[in-house]
């Protein structure tokens, strides 16, 4: 019998927002997101716009999302969410966020407090 207050780590619902701080709006910034199991399409996200999913963990403890970020020139793919990894450092919030910025991409649970994650490449 399940004590009270126990929670099940699967049932743990996310959310991640990637969010455009670009300083140009001449373009949006386009976002693919997809896991193992889902592609949830290329979207179009433009200067402060923010795109979120949401989901639950699954029962093996391997969730993960990736996402292609491309603007103009640049592109970066890399995990926005890992099981162990986003789900472990914004385990209080259960949120993630990712602003783009022209320097860069930078991670945040509370959305005040960031901190820098990868660089842009070029192509």
């Amino acid at each position: 019998m399940a004590q009270p207050g126990l929670c099940f780590y699967w049932n743990w619902k996310y959310t991640v927002h990637l969010v455009n701080q670009l300083s140009s709006n001449d373009q949006p910034l386009m976002v693919h997101v997809k896991s193992g199991d889902d592609d949830l399409g290329e979207h179009a996200v433009w200067k402060n716009g923010d795109f979120l999913f949401r989901f639950k963990l699954n029962f093996w403890e391997s969730t993960l999302f990736y996402c292609e970020f491309k603007h103009g020139n640049k592109d970066k793919t890399f995990d926005v969410f890992v099981n162990g990894k986003e789900s472990y450092v914004c385990k209080v919030e259960q949120s993630v966020y990712w602003q783009v910025k022209d320097d860069g991409f930078y991670r945040s649970c509370d959305d005040k407090n960031y901190v820098k994650m990868h660089d842009w490449e070029k192509w």
